[in-house]
């Protein structure tokens, strides 16, 4: 039996260290490379939107079955825990299992190379950088190796710190601000031009910096009256985090130009762009206080991956604990409670995974669950609504929300070009046939009718 020890603060903090991390502190760059000058403001209200829509989605199912694992639970009642549900329920977690590890190493790689910046031997020696991150994968199992009551409290203070970091740099680009440089088009872009040109690549990059706010609905067993607690978490996290990162944006234009942190032409980032926030701190306020910002990232880096973890390792414990994924998965720790042996899986996963370059997994990340988390269940709140299955929190306006989620998602999925997709879809082929194979060995669904008659 788990313990409730996650009240409203500590879900909203939980989705917040999950959410800011290093992300948008790496990703800015990459942003106004697709969208330039102020036309990145679109692409960071957009992902707004999109994760507002999709929040909404989350909150309602999370209100109904509030459970530990999330879309995992969602799947199984919805479509039938004996039928269809079973299989995408392991689907779901076995994609998971593909996609924790790349976005908890991306946290990794993101805190290294921002550590570059106060040991510089770090940024131009590759192997130094990937043992650094693993370091820090190392250092995050071990953090979470505890019960929840002790983890909700430091979700709370890292939260704080994380905020405090974006607050920092916030008002350093805000010191010297130039509103003709933040809101001028470049001169040779017109305002739907430069959209069309770069706003798909533009919504996966700021979708990959919300993405943490469904957090808490993992964490459903743990949550104290999840039916009330789970939406207001998710939708306040939204909003609390959006405006940081618009308010950041806008600081960012107003105080560098923007065209000195865009990537080149390859892909690499010049000087500038690797370290974003601490050069805007050093410009404004000198060296000492651009240090003790990047220390502050560094906090926020490993805020967000605690957070991660901390959610995706719940995932595969609530899929044995029902019997749909390996047992040794509900093995729960004797003294504090915990999913061990799901934590140190998914933990020790994530560390190789160090070795690829961050630039070319943002994309693989966001496709890699796209379709059978955020499409599949949004479709399953369609159906449960209309098999007028009432949640204790309903969705406002729907299902116009619902529909821009799902549209959202899906142009997001097309957008990400023929590897990241070649990703998702490799990766879940290989999941049916497991399931496949697996359900004929253990006659259930869809052999289950079959082997009884």
């Amino acid at each position: 039996m788990l313990i409730r020890g996650v009240g409203l603060r500590g879900a909203v903090a939980i989705n917040a260290i999950t959410m800011i991390g290093i992300g948008p502190l790496v990703t800015i760059p990459l942003v106004l490379g697709t969208l330039h000058g102020p036309l990145s403001l679109v692409g960071w209200l957009a992902g707004a939107l999109l994760a507002l829509c999709d929040g909404l989605v989350w909150a309602e199912l999370g209100s109904r079955y509030p459970g530990s694992g999330g879309t995992y639970g969602y799947l199984r009642e919805i479509f039938g825990r004996q039928s269809l549900g079973r299989c995408l329920a392991f689907l779901f977690v076995w994609q998971t299992i593909f996609y924790a590890p790349l976005i908890q190493a991306s946290g990794y790689i993101g805190f290294a190379n921002y550590a570059g910046y106060l040991v510089p031997s770090i940024a131009i020696t590759p192997w130094l950088l990937v043992a650094v991150a693993m370091a820090v994968g190392v250092v995050t199992l071990i953090a979470l190796y505890r019960g929840i009551t002790a983890i909700a409290r430091t979700g709370i203070a890292l939260a704080i710190a994380s905020v405090a970091t974006l607050l920092c740099v916030i008002v350093a680009s805000y010191a010297h601000f130039a509103p003709a440089q933040a809101f001028a088009l470049p001169a040779h872009d017109s305002f739907w031009a430069g959209l069309g040109a770069g706003f798909g690549q533009a919504l996966i990059i700021t979708m990959y910096d919300y993405i943490g706010y469904s957090a808490s609905s993992s964490l459903g067993d743990e949550v104290v009256d999840p039916p009330r607690t789970l939406p207001r978490s998710i939708v306040i996290s939204i909003v609390l985090v959006a405006a940081l990162y618009i308010a950041m944006q806008v600081g960012v234009l107003g105080a560098i130009p923007w065209q000195q942190v865009v990537p080149a032409a390859d892909g690499t980032l010049p000087p500038l762009g690797q370290h974003v926030a601490s050069a805007i701190v050093e410009q404004r306020f000198g060296v000492g206080a651009a240090i003790a910002v990047t220390v502050l990232v560094l906090v926020t880096a490993f805020a967000s991956v605690y957070g991660n973890l901390l959610a995706f390792s719940r995932i595969p414990f609530a899929a044995a604990v029902d019997g749909v994924f390996l047992r040794p998965f509900a093995h729960v720790h004797v003294k504090h409670r915990f999913p061990d042996v799901s934590l140190v899986a998914i933990g020790l996963l994530a560390l190789p995974a160090c070795l690829f370059p961050l630039d070319q997994v943002i994309n693989a990340l966001t496709t890699g669950i796209v379709l059978i988390q955020s499409i599949a269940q949004t479709i399953a709140l369609f159906v449960m609504r209309a098999r007028g299955v009432r949640a204790p929190y309903r969705m406002w306006l729907f299902p116009l929300p619902a529909l821009i989620a799902l549209l959202g998602w899906v142009y997001v999925y097309v957008s990400a070009g023929r590897n990241a997709i070649a990703y998702g879809v490799v990766t879940l082929a290989a999941g049916c046939a497991v399931y496949f194979v697996r359900a004929a060995l253990r006659r259930e669904w869809p052999f289950a009718r079959s082997a009884a008659l």
